[in-house]
């Protein structure tokens, strides 16, 4: 019977990657310790006076079974291991710079018998959050990459327009038994007015993907939300996904568009199957707007908003959508805030074990022999896991240059193209 109780105790595992790390169980007795306790600055080497004599009265067990040093280390971690290593490393592990992606719409000639402004007097973006939008699209959430568009969107719309926006498919689950929860949950998270960049871009933030596709639901709740307002309205739809809360989205568009002349729905669909692709096309025609599929980022930020040829003004303040200065220095912080958080959770699991050690020596359970082997490897476990970490860190540093890079070029490039253009159309 002891060796079986030995056996469960040495089962305390240690990661060799971050992704381990994040799912390590919390120790028997450390495992409602909050992220306060876990993350302190001034961590002891103790066992916490709450928990030492049951710590005791374990070790005291595992100790008549085996004084090997490895076998020790895993009852310790199985007893006292950190509690909150999900809860801290996950973030790390998740994080992708959120820099809005430069909206660089390219110059189209304008139609005699156009009838829709280029840039509305209101705007109504109605942004899919089903669960659909967790699925990964060139390296990157669906949910994020549409999150960095509408961003930039906004931010070049709101010049010249009100905005609204809306989100559907964030309730519930896509379990059958929140079908009711997801598809009756319709949310206006900016209500219509002026763009306010900062109160927009936390709005956006909050968006959590997640459940079904109310897409018809939420077409019909912006036209109930706006079917008093005088001035024109086009709804910008950015989905990966056709109806499946039974409702009819072609229907409910055609009753927005016959509001008022000046009603349009423009629809992005982002990287759809055939069958959403000719629903949200029909969305689109019946809504009097353009249906505009996209593949990937790039080309949702190009077909997400289509206008003349940049001012020199528009060209000017290009600068400002180059993710450099602030932006940069807090994508940054973020790193090294949930790192810093991370070191200390190591070390106070560290310095726990330490002091575990030094107690059992008190008790004469160990001897100064086996006391000075496993401090050895619990400080191995500890260098080794900070070295993890930071390694992680300096692959989110890069990822953040990386983005920074890309983003300036995108804009630079962009910037000098037109210049050259307009140049040459002696503008």
């Amino acid at each position: 019977m002891k060796k079986k109780k030995t056996e469960a105790f040495s089962m305390g595992s240690q990661a060799t990657t971050p992704e381990e790390l994040a799912q390590l169980s919390p120790g028997t007795l450390t495992n409602n310790f909050t992220i306060e306790q876990e993350t302190s600055m001034w961590s002891k080497r103790e066992v916490p006076s709450a928990i030492r004599e049951n710590f005791l009265t374990e070790m005291k067990s595992i100790t008549e079974s085996t004084k090997d040093p490895e076998e020790l280390h895993g009852a310790l971690i199985h007893l006292l291991g950190g509690a909150q290593y999900g809860e801290l490393v996950q973030p790390l592990i998740d994080f992708s710079p959120s820099f809005k992606e430069p909206i660089l719409p390219e110059p189209r000639e304008i139609q005699g018998d156009e009838t829709q402004k280029s840039i509305p007097t209101n705007g109504i973006i109605l942004l899919d959050a089903s669960s659909s939008m967790l699925l990964q699209a060139d390296g990157k959430l669906k949910m994020d990459t549409a999150k960095s568009a509408v961003k930039g969107f906004a931010s070049m719309m709101g010049k010249e327009s009100d905005l609204s926006l809306y989100v559907y498919g964030h309730a519930g689950t896509q379990n059958k038994s929140d079908k009711a929860l997801s598809c009756g949950t319709i949310d206006e998270i900016y209500p219509l007015a002026s763009y306010d960049e900062k109160k927009f871009d936390e709005a956006v933030d909050q968006v959590k993907a997640s459940g079904w596709t109310p897409l018809a639901g939420a077409i019909k709740q912006a036209r109930l939300d706006h079917e008093g307002t005088d001035a024109d309205i086009t709804l910008y739809i950015v989905s990966d996904g056709a109806e499946t809360c039974d409702g009819d989205p072609v229907a409910e568009a055609k009753s927005f568009a016959e509001l008022a002349k000046d009603r349009h729905i423009n629809v992005i669909g982002f990287q759809v199957d055939q069958t959403a692709e000719n629903q949200l096309k029909k969305v689109a025609e019946a809504g009097n707007g353009t249906y505009m599929g996209a593949n990937s980022l790039e080309e949702m930020t190009s077909n997400i908003a289509k206008v003349w040829l940049p001012s020199d003004l528009d060209l000017a303040t290009l600068v400002y959508q180059k993710p450099i200065g602030w932006p940069e220095a807090m994508a940054y912080e973020t790193v090294r805030r949930l790192g810093d958080k991370i070191t200390f959770a190591i070390n106070t699991e560290s310095d726990r074990f330490a002091g575990a050690t030094t107690l059992l020596g008190k008790e004469e359970l160990i001897d100064e022999k086996t006391a000075q082997e496993l401090l050895d490897l619990i400080e191995n476990t500890r260098t080794k896991y900070l070295d993890m970490m930071d390694a992680k860190k300096e692959e989110k540093r890069s990822l953040i240059q990386h983005e920074v890079d890309r983003i300036t070029t995108l804009v630079d490039n962009y910037k000098e193209r037109m210049e050259t253009l307009k140049k040459e159309q002696g503008k």
